[in-house]
């Protein structure tokens, strides 16, 4: 059974007394390996006594507004109850790329494929002060309804949400999830009727930046299930230099590649500057260090 749209707006999903306790808990919290086996412990006390799968609480992370479903959504789980430990080394350099733009008294341009429920977006929103122009890609359909919400719930947020898939050419591709958790959600080409398979319009990167008239990116965060290269290679191919964005921050899915993405980027000008737990963060080499 298809559960009912959730028609509450923000502040419906408010957390009560226990879920802030366990929230003001797990969010102090020390980044570590013992650290978060406590914060894990101490959140099913609230995961517990939310309705599955669409159990939610509205809270606020850099003072953005989000409801932050963490039963079916790994990020969305660990943005509520342990933001300290969220995506620390991607969001320290885009922090560092935001105060670049902001020096030089220009708007931060982010591209975020794979956006799920926009928390990049957000977060670079935050940091930019709002100045910022932002385009999150997301194809599922979900996912995207949650993106739409956290957006909605904050008049002004500089971002344009767009319900397409990226690729190496135009068409039609079918969206699926490869598990329980949301975040595993790809696009793929579609391999016959496939009874009640969500559809949608692909795009090449190229083509995205052409229609948004885009004429420099800073940072593109892109985590899309094994289809990076699929995105990137054309793109590299067919765009102006100009168009490169400095920062790409990457989820390493090597072994679901047709091509040694990495190498490629290496090739055409990028050097590694960090790495977490699951991305890869590129810089191109000749921009600042």
């Amino acid at each position: 059974m298809t559960p009912l749209p959730d028609t509450n707006e923000f502040g419906g999903h408010a957390p009560g007394t226990l879920d802030r306790s366990v929230i003001s808990l797990t969010s102090r919290m020390p980044h570590n390996w013992l650290g978060l086996r406590l914060a894990i412990l101490l959140r099913r006390i609230s995961t517990m006594r939310l309705e599955h799968p669409a159990g939610a609480l509205d809270v606020e992370r850099w003072g953005m507004r989000l409801r932050l479903h963490p039963l079916d959504n790994g990020c969305e789980k660990n943005l509520l109850f342990t933001p300290q430990m969220y995506e620390t080394t991607e969001l320290a350099t885009l922090s560092r790329e935001i105060g670049v733009a902001r020096a030089q008294g220009r708007k931060f341009v982010f591209v975020d494929i794979g956006a799920n429920v926009g928390l990049f977006s957000m977060f670079v929103a935050a940091a930019a002060e709002l100045n910022a122009k932002i385009i999150a890609v997301e194809p599922e359909a979900g996912n995207f309804e949650r993106l739409l919400f956290n957006i909605q719930s904050n008049p002004g947020v500089p971002i344009h949400a767009i319900r397409i898939a990226l690729s190496d050419e135009p068409g039609e591709l079918v969206v699926e999830r490869l598990g329980k958790d949301r975040g595993g959600t790809r696009a793929r080409p579609a391999g016959g009727t496939e009874q009640g398979a969500q559809r949608v319009q692909a795009q090449t990167l190229f083509q995205l930046l052409q229609s948004e008239r885009v004429d420099k990116v800073d940072a593109v965060k892109i985590d899309v299930e094994g289809s990076e290269d699929r995105i990137l290679v054309p793109f590299f191919r067919d765009a102006p230099r100009a168009l490169w964005p400095t920062v790409i921050v990457i989820e390493d899915a090597g072994d679901a590649w047709t091509t040694d993405l990495f190498s490629v980027l290496m090739t055409t000008g990028y050097a590694i500057a960090a790495r977490s737990k699951q991305n890869v963060i590129f810089r191109l080499k000749s921009t600042h260090q």
